[in-house]
């Protein structure tokens, strides 16, 4: 059967509408690996309280997203899709209906404000469970530790936060001279919770030269290839975050 080619005008209409198509805004977002930042460096202080020097580097972790004010086009779209390091997502998984760059900066900041009062409230916590760690409980004062972070937001943090205290509160050593990073969200009680761009979070943590990234247990099943030369450890709660810290030293 022969077929007979399209009129140049209707192939002219066709390649107008493709080529729109491409150019037009679609409804995903991208997560890309963010950055590392030691929390020993200017992100912890804490005053009037005895502290002991951290041995390591413990590393906050962080992802980029696409920006919530604007939509992104089908080449970014594949192209993030051909990168190993990149991730595509449904706009609506990532951002709440009517999202604004201002409104998720904002909830970002209040959730980082959150984050860190758990942290303290969980660190605390395990110092005053567990007194062989040889910190005694009339020494620790809540009000004494603050924490500035400029470039990031949001609840992830709240795991690191609360070992980074327990190495600068503990005659212990935790970190062991070791490079390690991790994400979670946590509770006064202690709990690690999920996040989102986990994977992401690895393949930074492996450029920065991480040697033990902690990642919580509700994101096990999300977890891609591990990158070599990095071992990721999946922890439930704070105790078995600084129980298999102290079994890899």
């Amino acid at each position: 059967m022969r077929f007979s080619p399209l009129p140049r005008p209707i192939l002219a209409v066709l390649g107008v509408f493709f080529g729109l198509s491409l150019l037009a805004p679609l409804p995903f977002a991208i997560v890309l690996p963010g950055s590392a930042q030691n929390i020993f460096e200017k992100i912890i202080t804490i005053e009037n309280q005895k502290t002991y020097p951290a041995t390591g580097r413990l590393d906050l972790m962080s992802v980029r997203v696409t920006n919530p004010n604007n939509w992104i086009i089908g080449p970014e779209i594949m192209y993030a899709w051909l990168r190993s390091d990149e991730a595509v997502y449904p706009r609506a998984a990532i951002y709440p209906p009517g999202a604004t760059n201002a409104s998720e900066k904002k909830a970002a900041t209040a959730d980082m404000t959150s984050s860190q009062k758990k942290a303290i409230g969980a660190a605390l916590s395990f110092l005053s469970a567990h007194p062989d760690y040889g910190v005694a409980k009339n020494q620790l004062i809540e009000k004494n530790i603050s924490f500035d972070v400029k470039r990031t937001g949001g609840p992830s943090g709240g795991m690191i936060f609360a070992i980074g205290l327990i190495e600068l509160l503990t005659p212990r050593d935790i970190l062991h001279g070791r490079h390690i990073a991790g994400t979670g969200t946590i509770t006064i009680d202690g709990r690690i919770g999920p996040i989102g761009g986990i994977n992401e979070k690895i393949s930074a943590a492996k450029k920065a030269g991480v040697e033990i990234f902690l990642a919580p247990e509700g994101n096990r099943l999300e977890l891609g290839k591990i990158p070599k030369g990095i071992k990721v450890v999946v922890v439930s709660t704070l105790f078995e975050a600084i129980v298999a810290l102290t079994k890899q030293s």
